[in-house]
């Protein structure tokens, strides 16, 4: 979500006041829809103090008191509304009853208040824009896409078809990674074990030597130094540059954008969140183009379901290119967005006037080559923790028996 300065005249009187929506055009319908006056101007504007603060709230809500959405009763919550709605039950009524038989404290207190809010004339939307930290952009935008279509059971399911994706994902990530955490953690705990209870017996006879220490053993000595004088401090350190990072990564466009840049340029974990973003890009503009809305208003839509700042920004300059005219395969080429193989799909579903049927394809393929990652993950991993083991294992083999056989050298000379 973005923030905008809107300037109004009403009467004679200029007022400005801040909106938040996913795009310009988003933000001039919204500035029109819900203030009275001739529009003036508009701008894009950092986050306000006021909203950095609920940020700040959220954060704390989040990851201190626990206060998350689970992803499965969502799920449910989401294809239960479809279901109702289809039926022919009002929208307010599927709400009240989702959110009263829902056992989850988060998914009860947004049904009920989005039954409450669309009782008092609000959209479905409005509500789902209070609750955007806890459930995602894409929810917001997929609902915004069923108002404006007239058809919220289609993009309700296509919603939970999205989420249901993302969570089958993400257990199969946790899945592959919990070996390697697993043995990284042992490993750590195993390290710290044995600086606070063997070094320091070792450091009473080190210091016997009077003698310049091995680099490995005064290494082992400043971290175990370290750790005994400033151990609670480190953490509580550790645990505050997290917080500030987070904060700032949620508040701050600039830090976000080379958070996301570093992110995309890490070996693996670019590669996962590359293909993952673009599978979900190209199949909600598959699914839109389908739905008959127009290919701008498409990728307007679409932008507003990305996370990644690196990735959003190559999609705005494609809508920029399509808005002087140009093509979506000649904008994907120029930005470099989808690689050769996704960019020969996309070009011949626009000669061939089957764009929609194309960008699926494409979609598809970011998606097997997403999970051939997962399932080989484990064994890309493994290189990388034998080469921490085997450096904290060699540091403290080094570090402890360097001096030793110094010692025995020395009685042996004597």
């Amino acid at each position: 979500m973005k923030y905008y300065k809107v300037s109004m005249y009403y009467k004679g009187k200029q007022q400005d006041f801040v909106i938040k929506s996913l795009n310009k055009a988003e933000a001039i319908i919204n500035a029109k829809k819900n203030y009275k006056g001739l529009l003036v101007k508009i701008e894009e504007v950092p986050m306000p103090f006021e909203e950095k603060i609920k940020v700040l709230k959220d954060i704390i809500s989040n990851k201190l008191l626990r206060k998350k959405i689970h992803y499965p009763s969502y799920i449910s919550a989401i294809r239960e509304l479809a279901v109702l709605l289809k039926a022919g039950i009002s929208l307010k009524d599927a709400l009240e009853d989702i959110g009263k038989n829902s056992n989850d404290r988060l998914i009860k207190e947004l049904f009920l208040k989005a039954a409450e809010a669309i009782d008092s004339g609000k959209t479905l939307s409005d509500v789902f824009a209070e609750y955007e930290n806890y459930v995602g952009g894409i929810s917001l935008a997929m609902i915004r896409l069923g108002e404006q279509t007239g058809d919220l059971v289609t993009a309700l399911n296509y919603l939970a078809d999205i989420y249901d994706n993302m969570y089958q994902n993400r257990r199969k990530m946790i899945k592959a990674l919990r070996y390697p955490i697993i043995t990284l953690v042992a490993i750590v705990v195993a390290f710290v074990i044995l600086i606070l209870m063997v070094v320091p017996k070792f450091k009473a006879i080190f210091e016997q030597f009077h003698a310049q220490l091995p680099l490995p053993t005064r290494i082992l000595l400043a971290i175990e130094h370290i750790m005994t004088e400033y151990g609670l401090l480190v953490l509580f350190g550790f645990l505050i540059l997290i917080f500030v990072i987070t904060f700032l990564y949620k508040t701050s466009y600039k830090f976000k954008y080379e958070v996301d840049k570093i992110l995309l340029k890490t070996p693996l974990i670019g590669s996962i969140i590359e293909y993952a973003t673009l599978h979900r890009f190209l199949l909600t503009l598959s699914s839109l183009l389908k739905s008959g809305i127009p290919l701008l208003d498409a990728l307007k839509i679409s932008e507003g379901i990305i996370d990644n700042e690196v990735i959003k920004s190559k999609i705005k300059v494609i809508i920029n290119g399509i808005n002087q005219g140009r093509s979506l395969s000649e904008m994907l080429k120029e930005t470099n967005l989808v690689n050769f193989i996704a960019l020969r799909m996309i070009s011949a579903g626009e000669e061939s006037g089957e764009l929609d049927s194309m960008l699926e394809k494409a979609a598809n393929y970011y998606e097997e080559r997403f999970q051939d990652i997962i399932e080989n993950m484990q064994a890309s991993i493994e290189p990388i923790m034998l080469t921490i083991i085997g450096g904290l294992v060699l540091l403290i083999a080094l570090g402890i028996f360097l001096p030793m056989w110094d010692l025995a050298n020395a009685a042996r000379n004597a």
